[in-house]
């Protein structure tokens, strides 16, 4: 009589759970922790990587002492053909030096209209060739001088072969010191190579005799290295034309070129 009442019971209405989110600073550290371990991950593959080519780039100790052995071996057959070198060189050198004093020399006796003679420093000082303008017979401080190393001796004795003035391209024989006949200006004898005041040499065959020419001259200079003598020459045409020589040693086939 109060009104229809249902015997099912009224169910409250359900309560909607909300749904679960990640805060932002959550999501922003992940993210930034997932940059620098990218970054990490490049870093040590580079590193990685550079190891690598440093490893592949170097040498063992076996290597290294191989490379080092084969370089002493190298250099011991090679010393000695460089030293020879080296002394054929110093004795090239001595060689022009004294073909200079005697182009100085013919050039000086043409110009003056006299003759000069250039001696010769005897064994046991320092070798020198000088021209000898003061007329004295000896090399003074103020006649120009070729001054040769100490080990390289001015000495036409013990040449193993002469040179052939048929290869030097006349017919006339060799002067040498030995067999020179010289005067200086104050008539006193020094043997030597002269030149007169035609630019030939000449040889004086006393203190009142005029220079007289022309004559041909050579001059072997000698440098011991190790077991053997090198040698070279200076010869002079009767022409008057200088010219160095070396002599090579190769048993039948020594030769002077």
């Amino acid at each position: 009589m109060f009104g229809y009442q249902s015997n099912a019971k009224l169910k409250r209405p359900s309560r909607i759970k909300p749904q679960t989110s990640t805060p932002f600073c959550r999501r922003l550290f992940d993210a930034t922790d997932a940059v620098l371990q990218a970054q990490l991950n490049r870093s040590t593959a580079r590193m990685k990587g550079e190891e690598v080519k440093s490893k592949a780039a170097g040498f063992s100790l076996t290597e290294l002492v191989v490379v080092l052995a084969i370089i002493l071996v190298v250099s011991g057959l090679s010393l000695p053909s460089i030293s020879r070198t080296i002394d054929k060189a110093r004795l090239n050198s001595a060689a022009q030096q004294v073909a200079s004093i005697y182009q100085q020399a013919r050039i000086r006796a043409t110009q003056d209209n006299n003759y000069y003679i250039l001696p010769i420093s005897a064994a046991g000082v320092q070798p020198e060739v000088c021209l000898d303008l003061d007329g004295d017979g000896a090399c003074s401080a103020s006649d120009p001088q070729a001054q040769l190393p100490a080990d390289v001796s001015i000495d036409n004795r013990g040449v193993p072969v002469e040179i052939d003035p048929g290869t030097l391209g006349f017919t006339q024989p060799l002067t040498r010191t030995e067999t020179s006949t010289g005067y200086d200006q104050q008539g006193a004898q020094v043997p030597g190579l002269a030149f007169n005041s035609l630019g030939v040499p000449c040889q004086r065959s006393s203190s009142t005799s005029p220079c007289l020419g022309p004559t041909a001259w050579v001059q072997y200079l000698q440098l011991r290295h190790s077991d053997e003598i090198l040698y070279a020459a200076v010869t002079v045409s009767p022409t008057g034309s200088v010219k160095i020589w070396h002599y090579a040693n190769g048993g039948a086939g020594s030769s002077w070129f």
